[in-house]
């Protein structure tokens, strides 16, 4: 099957694409949200900004195929082999991934708020930047995985392999579940809740909508162009702090020090 004929039959109505051979073909762009592509060889396939919510690929073979920028919303993609693949910036929010094999794919900037990802293999995948808030990860194999700068917020990591895994500036709260073993802090996450010491840390372009940093010591933090709409910032201290260009729309700032702080239009607070 070709592209040609695979968007004659979808447009005609037909949905039930299962095991279809469409190794290396380009469906960049593409508009197949609900399609049915279980079992389908779809091995370095081109899927780039193409539109997939609510897609079946259950054990498709999606090896090395290119996903970037797609949407996947709610797709299902477990049991899929996707060893390699290119999911940069892609939206897989509540996506079934149980038990995919992402083994070395790059999920940098992806969403995957909400999805399902317990039992995946994430070995050595590179989830840098990726949104994984309440992500169930429980069982899953992140070993030597890049999980750095990823906000891990109500995320489940139970019982998950975090074996060499890099967690250097990944944001949890205290509603995150990690292995009983594992000490986040000691590999580099960082803890945003009420009263914490965040003292220095570079915490540039961060995505902080609504979090709860009340009475946090944020002297000398990098804040540059964060965004804390929401943000509780009740008694912090922020001497010293560089909010340059961060977005402070209906950030609570009752109480703060904000003394020497570089503000959002680079002026210094007195």
């Amino acid at each position: 099957m070709d592209a040609d004929e695979l968007f004659r039959r979808y447009a005609a109505g037909e949905r039930d694409f299962c095991l279809a051979e469409l190794s290396n073909t380009d469906l960049s762009g593409a508009n197949l949200s609900q399609v049915d592509f279980s079992g389908a060889n779809l091995k370095k396939a081109t899927f780039s900004r193409a539109i997939l919510s609510r897609a079946t690929l259950a054990a498709a073979n999606m090896e090395l195929t290119d996903l970037c920028e797609a949407d996947l919303r709610r797709a299902d993609l477990s049991g899929a082999e996707m060893i390699g693949a290119y999911l940069i910036a892609a939206n897989l929010s509540l996506a079934d991934l149980i038990g995919t094999n992402l083994r070395g794919a790059n999920l940098s900037l992806s969403d995957l708020i909400g999805a399902d990802l317990i039992g995946a293999e994430l070995s050595r995948a590179n989830l840098s930047l990726a949104d994984l808030r309440g992500a169930d990860m429980s069982g899953a194999n992140l070993c030597e995985a890049n999980l750095s700068s990823t906000h891990l917020y109500e995320a489940d990591l139970r019982e998950a392999n975090l074996l060499k895994a890099n967690l250097q500036k990944a944001l949890y709260n205290e509603q995150t579940k990690f292995p009983e073993w594992f000490e986040p802090a000691s590999a580099g996450a960082l803890l945003i809740a009420p009263q914490v010491c965040l003292a220095g840390i570079d915490l540039s372009k961060a995505n902080l909508p609504g979090v709860n940093l009340r009475e946090a010591n944020l002297s000398g933090t990098n804040l540059s162009q964060a965004d804390l709409v929401w943000a509780d910032l009740r008694g912090a201290n922020l001497t010293g702090a560089n909010l340059h260009g961060a977005n402070l729309s209906q950030t609570n700032l009752r109480g703060a020090n904000l003394k020497g702080a570089i503000m959002p239009d680079g002026s210094i607070h007195d």
